[in-house]
């Protein structure tokens, strides 16, 4: 059984991602600055039991900015020859924590000071995906050094699935139309920082099965996000926000599916099922939009 590693699982759509793995039989590793804040959030989540987490999941205490700790997480077991045994799978969803401000700094290098703005999300670490990012390709390449030949680490090279967002393409494109004047006065903080997420794992990508990310990459750029982490409680069931899969719509950056929302629960459950259930290979150098 292949073992997935997660980052940002207390966020609500890897929350649900996760939970989605564990009910399924899969084991998992996860990092968390609180390990007791994330087993407690997956014990609200249907289903999941404490004999599921321990007899599944480990939970590893750490940074996701920190290169040790996420190469911790990455590492299954080290044999005695120090070859090591990655992860089939990583699946990251870490953004910063979202304050409402109506002030601005300026932008005067020689007096910092702020002034009134229009209402827009900041972030308590605006370069948080930026810097899990680096983190998490700077790990892989100390892993994949030790092994004896790049072509043994290829031929493990765990596949890097990372939750983005709509509203970077030009012009907004694949936002509905009503929700462009709020993503381009509310989001651009956020936005910034995924964007600068997606151009880190690009450049790597170019590399293809020369680079790190040999195992492919893909990722997900959900249309704005709502409802909590929590999964039905029923397959099928309908509980305000929460739909099946059949109601979300894809597309790719090429061709993006053009929406307004998707619950946060929706979002772990098609990476649940496409990444990992189903390999995700359809998915690998895609730019994927959903949408309900």
């Amino acid at each position: 059984m292949n073992t997935i590693a997660f980052f940002g699982a207390t966020g609500g759509c890897t929350n649900a991602c996760l939970a989605y793995t564990l009910l399924n039989g899969y084991n998992a590793r996860a990092l968390a600055r609180t390990p007791s804040k994330l087993t407690a959030l997956l014990l609200t989540q249907p289903g999941i039991t404490q004999k599921i987490i321990s007899n599944q999941l480990e939970v590893i205490e750490g940074d996701a900015t920190d290169v040790e700790s996420v190469k911790k997480t990455l590492i299954i077991s080290t044999d005695s020859n120090n070859t090591c045994t990655p992860v089939s799978s990583i699946i990251s969803g870490v953004g910063g924590t979202g304050i409402m401000s109506f002030t601005r700094e300026t932008s005067c290098q020689n007096s910092k000071f702020r002034v009134p703005a229009l209402p827009h999300i900041e972030l308590d670490n605006p370069h948080i995906t930026e810097q899990t990012t680096r983190a998490l390709l700077a790990a892989l390449e100390q892993i994949a050094a030790r092994f004896s030949s790049f072509e043994e680490y290829r031929a493990v090279a765990p596949r890097v699935t990372v939750i983005s967002t709509t509203g970077n393409l030009p012009g907004s494109k694949d936002v509905g139309f009503w929700f462009r004047p709020m993503y381009n006065v509310l989001l651009p903080i956020p936005h910034a920082d995924k964007l600068q997420m997606e151009k880190l794992l690009d450049k790597e990508a170019e590399l293809g099965g020369d680079g790190v990310l040999a195992g492919g990459l893909v990722v997900v750029r959900p249309s704005f996000l709502m409802g909590d982490h929590l999964i039905p409680a029923r397959e099928g069931e309908k509980e305000g926000q929460r739909v099946g899969l059949k109601g979300v719509r894809v597309g790719t950056e090429r061709d993006p599916a053009v929406g307004y929302t998707i619950p946060r629960a929706l979002v772990g459950k098609w990476i649940f099922e496409e990444v990992i259930r189903h390999g995700g290979a359809q998915w690998v150098g895609e730019k994927v939009t959903i949408t309900a």
